[in-house]
């Protein structure tokens, strides 16, 4: 049996010329030195996934004609009725949502069964299965697999205050924790009633922030604090697992990617995959919502644990099997049994707790149970899943701010050739409205709340469509009607409803997306 890497598919998108230059390897991270049982160990979780590495005869793959098939069987996230519109084909889908660039990983019983890359990581760089993406909150579920190997290395209590293991950085006292602490599993599982959900990330350019001075409120998020009683509430917070990043490495002694190169990345033959805020060799640019490389070619994330991956989708293919075979008692498995259960077991609080577990995000039931994570870093939006019962998981990472639209309308089309149920799409009946009654809606809106403000600004076609804009980012959402004050965007599935003054009937404000108001200015 010949150890090889899964096959390299370079498709270009319609205009680039194929080239494909040779990219220099990534260098691998500082590898620690282990003792002999815990050779062993990883030896016999090398076993489990050199699955995913070999190609044995009797591999499943997917036949041309099935890649042709899912390649051209797109699915958009609105279907119009009345319309005649068929399946969408992947590469035009690309150019149309300005991707540069995608890949895919499809695995079934512990091997990849097709992996490929479409489009460019750069001008002139087509994409391999190789190039990483940056994983944004998929890098969560890694790092909550990593933190339980600390957890059975150095036998610490899931639910004990994590402040007892802390040591260069603690959670601020507060009232809140007098009879409730913050704990592993309650960072893990976003119940430790914490702030900050997410992260900008920094240009290269600007000062950035260590762990602690991101935890202090030194960059350009707020500082962590305890705003609800721990365990009370579901309260997703990446400040969180910022805070298990310093775990991790007040516990090991080791820097977050040290760690995570020696006990988790290296083990599982994670060749292509780094915490290295800045990677060389074979990367991707982020692109934003105007089809603009970010200044510096992407953001960087001190927020390791919670957004700072590089990967590829057949690396993730790896960290999946590894999760799965830990789940199942395998032998040689990295975590144990007991411990990796508790990954796909929700806490149970009401407001996103039913569906979360520990650092993986837990759905449906029967064989179309499934568990993974999303993951939307500036620029990078990507998605995994794993079904356990048919045992296939799926990853898709895209380079775009609008790489979501097209990343969903590629799983609608593999969903539907494995029956599993992945992002339904929405028919809807478009509704006609006069002209002067749509103008009534153009004009400048606001943002606005205890963070920030954004205009945004609305604009009606020749067609009678409706353009939402927001100036900030350059976002834009072309929307049609669906009642006399309902829009929807047929890409992304987004809603905008005007809500008037009950009297009078003027227009006040926009509800998009069915949670943020946006008021009308002029």
């Amino acid at each position: 049996m010949e150890l090889v890497r899964p096959v390299v598919t370079v498709t270009p998108v319609a205009g680039n010329d194929g080239h494909n230059p040779s990219f220099p390897k990534p260098k691998s991270e500082v590898h620690s030195r282990t003792s002999m049982a815990k050779w062993r160990r990883a030896r016999g979780a090398l076993s489990i996934v050199l699955a995913l590495a070999c190609s044995p005869c009797a591999a499943e793959t997917l036949s041309r004609q099935d890649v042709a098939a899912i390649e051209h069987g797109l699915v958009p996230r609105v279907i119009v009725a009345g319309t005649a519109e068929g399946p969408r084909e992947l590469h035009e889908r690309m150019k149309q949502t300005t991707t540069p660039s995608l890949s895919v990983a499809l695995f079934r019983g512990g091997e990849v069964i097709w992996a490929q890359g479409y489009g460019t990581a750069a001008p002139g760089h087509p994409v391999d299965v190789h190039t990483r993406f940056q994983a944004a909150s998929i890098s969560k579920s890694v790092t909550a697999f990593a933190t339980l190997m600390l957890v059975d290395a150095n036998r610490l209590d899931l639910d004990r205050d994590v402040n007892d293991y802390l040591k260069s950085w603690k959670i601020p006292a507060s009232p809140l924790t007098r009879s409730e602490k913050v704990t592993i599993r309650r960072l893990l599982s976003h119940i430790a009633g914490l702030n900050v959900d997410g992260f900008p990330g920094y240009e290269k350019s600007a000062k950035i922030p260590d762990a602690a001075g991101v935890l202090d409120g030194k960059g350009n998020s707020p500082a962590l604090k305890v705003e609800a009683v721990p365990g009370t509430r579901y309260s997703y917070s990446g400040g969180g697992y910022v805070v298990l990043q310093k775990l991790i490495e007040d516990q090991s002694g080791l820097s977050f990617a040290q760690y995570m190169r020696s006990r988790l990345l290296s083990p599982l033959h994670m060749d292509d995959s780094t915490f290295d805020s800045n990677p060389s060799g074979d990367v991707s640019l982020a692109y934003d919502f105007k089809g603009k490389p970010y200044p510096g070619g992407w953001h960087v994330y001190p927020e390791l644990g919670p957004a700072g991956l590089w990967t590829t989708p057949s690396d993730l293919a790896k960290f999946s099997q590894a999760l799965q075979d830990a789940i199942d008692g395998a032998k040689g498995a990295l975590l144990p049994q007991s411990l990796a259960r508790q990954m796909i077991v929700p806490s149970g609080i009401a407001g996103g707790g039913d569906g979360y577990g520990l650092g993986i995000e837990v759905q449906g039931s029967g064989k179309d149970a499934r568990y993974g994570h999303g993951g939307s870093n500036a620029g990078f939006k990507s998605e995994w899943y794993f079904f356990p019962e048919r045992k296939l998981g799926l990853v898709v990472m895209t380079n775009s701010e609008n790489g979501r639209v097209v990343r969903n309308e590629l799983m609608r089309s593999i969903s539907n050739k494995y029956e599993l149920g992945l992002f339904p799409p929405r028919t809807v009946t478009r509704i006609d409205i006069e002209r002067d009654k749509l103008m009534a809606l153009a004009g400048s809106y606001r943002y606005k709340d205890e963070d920030e403000e954004v205009p945004f600004r609305v604009t009606v076609t020749d067609e009678g469509d409706v353009t939402l804009e927001n100036l900030g980012n350059g976002k834009v959402n072309h929307l049609m009607a669906i009642g006399s004050d309902a829009f929807i965007d047929p890409d992304t599935g987004e809603e905008a409803s005007v809500v008037r003054e009950a009297k009078t009937g003027k227009i006040q404000s926009l509800l998009y997306d069915r949670e943020d108001t946006l008021t009308r200015v002029r």
